[in-house]
């Protein structure tokens, strides 16, 4: 019997964490994906990048907190974890939790994940 092919994934999310079900489903293909040992990245952009704030509440609005989620990736062998750079500084944002493993990548480095993939998910 032939070993299944192994897929490079990418999964892109653009969406702000609670703004709908995107985040959420984005981080579930995650896991998915990786259970069945695909080779899965994942890219925060936009206001994606609110994913990556430690201080997150989502009880108020009856929500599960998706930071909590981002942390258990690499039990399930989802280690590659980007933000773009840019993305972070047209937000503000200058501390993202220090829990995660995350690596903030330039524009040119985003483009060269986009080209690696051989599958593209965008949320």
């Amino acid at each position: 019997m032939s070993q299944p092919k192994t897929q490079k994934i990418l999964i892109v999310n653009q969406s702000a964490p609670y703004s709908s079900g995107n985040a959420k489903e984005s981080l579930d293909l995650a896991l998915a994906a990786g259970t069945f040992e695909q080779d899965v990245s994942i890219l925060f952009t936009g206001d994606a990048c609110y994913h990556l704030l430690a201080a997150q509440n989502p009880k108020e609005i009856d929500s599960k907190n998706l930071n909590q989620m981002l942390k258990v990736l690499p039990i399930y062998g989802v280690e590659k974890l980007f933000v773009d750079q840019q993305s972070l500084l047209d937000r503000n944002i200058r501390h993202i939790d220090s829990d995660l493993k995350i690596t903030k990548i330039s524009a040119s480095e985003s483009r060269e994940l986009y080209q690696n993939a051989s599958t593209v998910f965008r949320f």
